[in-house]
């Protein structure tokens, strides 16, 4: 391990413990465990007093710790081959279980061992005040972020320039977030603070352990490190384990019988013209969309035999002709504004809980999965209070959320207690309005907005739950401008549409929710949609594929389209650099096995594929320098079946910034593939499974 990411872990380490010290403190995922360690009884493991260390020595390759607990004293050893966490993850830090040894053990090996330096909690506290003044604004109301794994804080001073921390979901209005400090970019930071410290306090000890009062479950007492080398690792009294939420069968089952009985039942009633031409329409498309696979197949062997050629040196195509192109192709739809790029859940929840919080009129929020999580609910929770100042309106997928609260978080803590639904949880003693699309004939709403008093929007690929915000690898947008009025317009015939009779009320309502005029830009953002019988985000990439003559990027996690991957082909054939980023682990087995044979299908003809090391959800696309982003997968579903909404731009600020915050980034962090993956029956029968979905 590098200096650079130890350094990254004691930072994060150092703003975990201060911000839950005396808390418990729940584990972290690991890819590898050791599954051999003899677990102690609970009465050994877990305190309700912090420990006081009474020695501690290091021999070849241990580790020793003496400590006393209301007066008993106790005995542990631990090495690195204790480590209990290997995440993806890898700024998370390092914790080893101290494994506990008899008195007499204990006082052998240390006789061959060399005594270190300890200090108790006392140290730990004065190192992480010391953290918090250094990283929080001086001004006062001005708030510093500091997040890191699960843990969301806000630092600041008050009036009276007393620091203070909050959780940010809780975080006073009038205190804007001025700093915010990612756990990377705190790299060089901690071992200066300790330093400061120790010199302050006359202490030079090259090795050290020091306690940190953490106590409970799971909890981190001590911490070891050395300040040679620059290398820490957090103690715990009990190897990690992980929970998950509730597995209640009975309302699962009951969960899901209602849902059908609103799509099958209750939704014909309400919406009957929709739900009949919903029918035809998926196996109209179902039709057409076997057929044009038989199609491609066909045709892929007429140009296996052509040579590869080298990447095209010349321009891309004409951005303007393109534009007009797109006119004629999707519609007249232009509007202005700015797009800010937001990656993984760092960058947007915390914009999101902020605008939420600082909201004066209303809160509309479309997503397909409100998942019911730990995360999840404390967002519900801080949506409940706002409910009580400002309209706070939510619609999401129920099949969607229904499914998702079936596969949790590996990081979920283990004695969370999920609600049963979501959806009730949201409405429950607060203002919330919940609203739920069903889903008759496989239909979903994929759309993932929220707007904000009619003021700004985020768009993109991110649902709401623990995974988006601490796992997952994704991407929204923060909009502004005109751009907002349509998204909001969406937002506000999807809401009428979801409630009473909504075929009915929807056909009076839209002729008063006037269409925002387009605009006449030279760099527009357009909205893109996928509805019944209008593929606007797939015809769109289709006719850009074709016309791109420079370079096309793709990052997309569920690549099943046949069409799609036979003009990124030909794309490639025409000498356009075509290169494309598939997650290494993604979140459907199906989707996987499928990938294996899109991926060596492009490989065939030249096209670059990347392979993302972890989950990556992010849904982008650039050609030639228009960039298409936002909910919609390289499948059926996407391009056929569900709702979407995508943004297509030729910004040139925009495209570059997905550029320099996406792709760029993403290429150099993902493993190129230079060989076929293997692949065999499995993977054919996912790839035709897929192809539905």
């Amino acid at each position: 391990m590098s200096c650079t990411i130890r350094r990254v872990l004691c930072v994060s380490s150092v703003l975990l413990v201060s911000c839950v010290s005396n808390t418990r403190i729940e584990g972290i995922p690991p890819e590898e465990a050791r599954l051999d360690v003899e677990v102690p009884g609970a009465e050994q493991l877990r305190f309700d007093q912090p420990p006081i260390i009474t020695a501690a020595a290091i021999g070849d390759s241990s580790l020793l710790i003496a400590f006393e607990v209301n007066g008993q004293a106790s005995f542990g050893r631990t090495s690195r081959e204790n480590q209990q966490n290997i995440s993806t993850h890898i700024d998370w830090f390092p914790v080893y279980q101290l494994l506990p040894v008899d008195v007499d053990s204990f006082a052998a090996e240390t006789a061959a061992a060399d005594s270190i330096g300890f200090y108790q909690a006392e140290l730990w506290q004065a190192v992480r005040q010391t953290v918090f003044e250094q990283l929080t604004p001086p001004d006062e109301n001005k708030g510093a972020l500091l997040n890191y794994r699960d843990i969301e804080y806000l630092w600041y001073r008050s009036d009276d320039g007393a620091l203070t921390g909050v959780d940010l979901k809780k975080k006073p209005v009038d205190v804007p977030i001025a700093q915010h400090y990612r756990i990377e970019a705190m790299t060089d930071s901690l071992f200066e603070f300790l330093q400061q410290v120790l010199a302050e306090r006359g202490i030079d000890d090259g090795r050290l352990v020091i306690a940190t009062g953490e106590t409970g479950a799971y909890a981190r007492p001590f911490v070891a490190i050395n300040m040679d080398t620059q290398e820490f690792g957090f103690l715990s009294l009990e190897p990690f384990t992980f929970g998950s939420s509730p597995n209640n069968y009975a309302v699962k089952g009951g969960k899901l019988g209602d849902h059908v009985v609103r799509s099958y039942v209750i939704e014909p009633i309400n919406r009957p013209f929709t739900f009949t031409s919903r029918l035809f329409y998926f196996l109209t498309d179902t039709i057409l969309d076997l057929s044009r696979r038989a199609y491609v197949n066909r045709v892929y062997p007429n140009i296996e035999q052509e040579d590869i050629p080298a990447i095209n040196s010349g321009p891309g195509m004409d951005l303007d002709a393109w534009e007009d192109r797109l006119d004629k192709l999707v519609g007249r739809q232009r509007f202005s504004g700015q797009i800010e790029v937001l990656v993984d859940g760092d960058a947007y929840f915390p914009r999101l809980i902020e605008s939420v919080l600082v909201a004066t009129d209303s809160v509309k929020v479309r997503t397909y999965i409100y998942d019911n999580d730990d995360y999840a609910t404390a967002l519900a929770d801080m949506l409940k209070r706002k409910s009580d100042a400002v309209d706070v309106m939510v619609i999401v997928d129920g099949l969607g959320t229904i499914m998702a609260q079936g596969a949790d978080a590996s990081t979920v803590p283990k004695d969370y207690k999920a609600p049963p639904a979501i959806t009730n949880y949201l409405k429950k003693e607060s203002e919330v309005q919940v609203r739920t699309a069903d889903n008759p004939w496989a239909t979903g709403d994929h759309t993932k907005t929220t707007i904000i008093d009619s003021d700004h929007a985020y768009i993109g690929g991110m649902n709401i739950g623990r995974e988006y915000r601490w796992e997952w690898h994704d991407m929204m947008m923060r909009v502004e401008g005109s751009i907002v009025s349509y998204i909001e317009r969406e937002f506000d015939k999807t809401w009428v549409y979801r409630g009473a009779m909504g075929d009915f009320v929807l056909a009076g309502t839209t002729l008063n929710i006037p269409m925002p005029e387009s605009e006449e830009i030279d760099h527009p953002i357009r909205p893109l949609l996928t509805l019944p019988r209008r593929s606007e985000i797939y015809k769109a990439q289709v006719h850009a594929i074709r016309n791109s003559q420079s370079y096309i990027y793709v990052q997309n996690a569920y690549f099943s389209d046949a069409v799609i991957i036979h003009e990124l082909a030909k794309a490639r054939l025409r000498g356009v650099d075509v290169r494309v980023i598939i997650p290494m682990e993604g979140n459907h087995g199906v989707m996987n096995g499928n990938n294996v044979v899109a991926a060596n299908r492009l490989l065939k003809y030249g096209v670059r594929v990347f392979a993302y090391p972890g989950m990556s959800h992010i849904k982008a696309a650039i050609y030639d320098g228009w960039a298409c982003v936002g909910s919609a997968n390289f499948d059926k579903l996407s391009f056929q079946v569900n709702k979407e909404m995508n943004l297509g731009s030729s910004d040139p600020t925009f495209v570059r910034d997905l550029i320099d915050k996406v792709f760029d980034p993403d290429f150099a962090t993902a493993v190129e593939l230079e060989e076929p993956l293997p692949s065999g029956w499995k993977n054919t029968f996912a790839s035709i499974v897929a192809s539905q979905l």
